[in-house]
């Protein structure tokens, strides 16, 4: 399969992953309305993955991938099964420390919850984490098999799966008014994508041949580091929703919508772009290519800047409009979707400075320089926890400090790979600072003349589909895109 197709389908797959996302964040929000019992609901659902994520989920492909894309079946197959023993122990052990201090989480999680609400997420997050912890781990490597060997589509196949098994709960927990049902729906989510992982990482693989039963100690030193940059990162959200939920009830689901709307482009199109770019980047590198590698690199970056601001434009321009057509019904009341749409373009705002980072990121991933993305992600965290203690305590206090974190890493990640490698190239920092200054003027403007929302769809749409012509006719990597695809369909026609 061709390197556009498998991007096609994998993104294909990945939006409905993001879009039942959606989906399930409005059932909590018809059913809850911005009531402590959806904060509740949200802390069970999300922790177990943002739990993986942290302690895991991006550590492992910043790992494994280099380390195996390019190398043959065999020597995939038996690293698979090494990252996947480590992997099942230490998450086996992970959702016995969770259970033994579920409660202490929850108030960490949402300190604004009242005790018997906080008692109901412990109650259901403590069952839910003795498997979803370790199945999800599991899952996780099979992603980065996955991963090595070009074929993402069903990596995010398992997370449509993942998603499907959430919204059942949800729905039989509505229906039936048992909120255990919460966790169950978490349970069997994480067995079905964890069964689904397994088959699909391992399809093209013979069995694992006798060796080492564990990662080797090189591995495990790297591992560390990038344990250490993803946690970071994930520290982020959970730092901003705990500062949201400190503003008062609901302040945490305002950011949670948020959050998911507008993050919306950065977990699909960047996130599958990146995910191809490590074993593209990694191969090159492990072949000598330094060159092409660099070449890449900026031609990547600069056509990622363009993208995320033109997305970001656009959204912010759609925002009420999208927040009332996901949220304009149920207990969500008119001055609550003011709120969540005023914070969505915050989130919009941060997005050139996430795709930024990203490339950043996976560029040194492929060098095997994870240490500066711990510099760069702890210099972040040290500026949102800044933020949020010198920032009075509002409902903006928590987006602040969450845009602060971002502005930091990004411009310490940026120096980091510069200082080393040409590939950042300083012309496109001009085109970062210039893409956030647009937007937060578009952002104040919006603010000061707001218009109809049905118009705010109209227009956004007019934007988006101006700036993807512009970028197909005039950055290099977008004529290359728009090169191939119409030379493929020439060839059909022939």
């Amino acid at each position: 399969m061709s390197m556009l197709r498998i991007f096609s389908l994998s993104l294909l797959l990945l939006a409905a992953s993001r879009l039942l996302g959606l989906v399930r964040d409005v059932v909590v929000a018809t059913q809850f309305g911005l009531t402590g019992h959806a904060d509740a609901a949200l802390v069970v659902l999300s922790f177990p993955d943002l739990a993986v994520s942290l302690l895991w989920g991006a550590a492992i492909p910043a790992v494994m991938v280099p380390r195996m894309a390019g190398r043959d079946a065999a020597h995939i197959a038996a690293e698979g099964a090494r990252w996947s023993r480590l992997a099942a122990l230490l998450f086996i052990l992970a959702g016995i420390v969770v259970w033994w201090g579920r409660l202490p989480i929850v108030h960490l999680l949402a300190p604004g919850l009242n005790a018997p609400e906080a008692a109901l997420a412990a109650q259901t997050l403590g069952w839910s984490a003795l498997v979803a912890l370790p199945a999800g781990a599991v899952a996780m490597v099979g992603n980065a098999m996955l991963q090595a060997q070009g074929r993402l589509q069903w990596q995010y196949t398992g997370q449509v799966v993942f998603n499907l098994g959430l919204i059942g709960g949800l729905i039989v927990a509505a229906q039936t008014g048992q909120f255990a049902w919460v966790a169950g729906g978490v349970v069997i989510a994480a067995l079905a994508r964890l069964l689904l992982m397994r088959r699909a990482s391992r399809a093209a693989l013979p069995a694992a041949a006798p060796g080492r039963a564990w990662p080797d100690a090189a591995s495990l030193h790297a591992l560390g580091l990038a344990l250490a940059a993803s946690g970071l990162t994930v520290l982020y959200t959970l730092a901003a929703r705990a500062l949201m939920s400190d503003a008062g009830p609901g302040q945490l689901g305002v950011f949670q919508y948020a959050q998911r709307v507008g993050e919306l482009p950065l977990h699909t199109v960047f996130a599958v772009a990146s995910a191809l770019a490590l074993a593209r980047l990694s191969a090159a590198e492990s072949q000598g290519d330094s060159a092409r590698a660099q070449l890449e690199t900026r031609q990547w970056l600069r056509a990622m800047l363009w993208l995320s601001a033109l997305i970001a434009l656009a959204g912010m321009v759609a925002a009420p409009g999208v927040i009332r057509l996901l949220f304009g019904w149920g207990r969500m009341t008119a001055e609550a979707q003011q709120q969540v749409a005023e914070a969505m373009r915050w989130i919009l705002l941060l997005l050139p400075l996430q795709a930024a980072q990203l490339v950043l990121a996976t560029r040194l991933n492929s060098h095997r320089r994870i240490a500066d993305q711990v510099l760069g992600y702890g210099a972040g965290l040290a500026a949102l926890a800044l933020a949020g203690a010198l920032l009075p305590v509002t409902s903006w206090r928590g987006l602040a400090a969450y845009g602060a974190a971002w502005g930091t890493a990004t411009a310490v990640l940026w120096w980091r790979l510069a200082r080393h490698q040409a590939d950042a190239q300083w012309r496109n920092a001009g085109v970062l600072l210039a893409a956030l200054l647009v937007l937060a003027a578009a952002g104040a403007a919006l603010r000061l003349m707001p218009l109809p929302w049905a118009l705010d769809l109209a227009l956004a749409a007019v934007l988006f589909a101006a700036g993807v012509w512009a970028l197909l006719r005039f950055d290099p990597l977008g004529r290359l895109v728009r090169d191939r695809y119409t030379s493929r369909r020439l060839r059909r026609a022939a």
